[in-house]
């Protein structure tokens, strides 16, 4: 099969290439990651706990923010480096399927707060809807980054499989002896 790097197969949102698509997927994951750490950190009632929990909140952050942010950066390498390896968006791929099952969790534990059979406070109440709202529309987010990256996985393995048959790779000029 005849390796094109404008076909069809490789564009997405009415044309855009998906390397353009994941470039700006992975760029916005990292601002998405850097801006929801500081704000995880600003708006985290640190007076009200102890010691020990404030310290594993913030090792929980600081993880949040290493994972998001490398495996973000990792389809960068993976699209841009000259080694075309698919195992790279591996990360990434963990990363968003670990953040949508969360938030699945984190959605269901809303529904259970809000039908339970106790009484609920208004403030509960009104967390889990923002919960309700939120934690669907970042699965949605999620879902859209996993589909990004099975078309890059699959654009950069046909690429590989065009550079390893012999052929030259598009846009790169062959030089032949005068």
């Amino acid at each position: 099969m005849e390796f094109d790097e404008n076909s069809d197969r490789f564009r997405v949102c009415g044309g855009i290439h998906i390397k353009y698509v994941a470039s700006f997927c992975a760029v916005f994951g990292i601002c998405a990651t850097l801006g929801v750490f500081c704000f995880g950190l600003y708006i985290f009632p640190w007076y009200l706990y102890e010691d020990s929990v404030n310290t594993t909140a913030k090792i929980a952050f600081c993880c949040f923010l290493i994972g998001g942010c490398s495996s973000h950066g990792l389809i960068l390498y993976s699209l841009y480096s000259t080694r075309l390896q698919t195992q790279w968006l591996m990360p990434a791929f963990a990363y968003h399927l670990f953040i949508a099952v969360l938030n699945a969790i984190t959605s269901l534990i809303a529904v259970g707060e809000l039908f339970s059979e106790g009484n609920i406070s208004h403030r509960d109440s009104v967390m889990a809807k923002i919960v309700l709202v939120v934690c669907p529309t970042i699965f949605v987010i999620q879902m859209i980054g996993f589909y990004v990256i099975i078309k890059c996985r699959t654009y950069i393995q046909c690429k590989r499989r065009h550079v390893r048959n012999g052929e030259p790779p598009f846009n790169e000029t062959m030089y032949s002896p005068a």
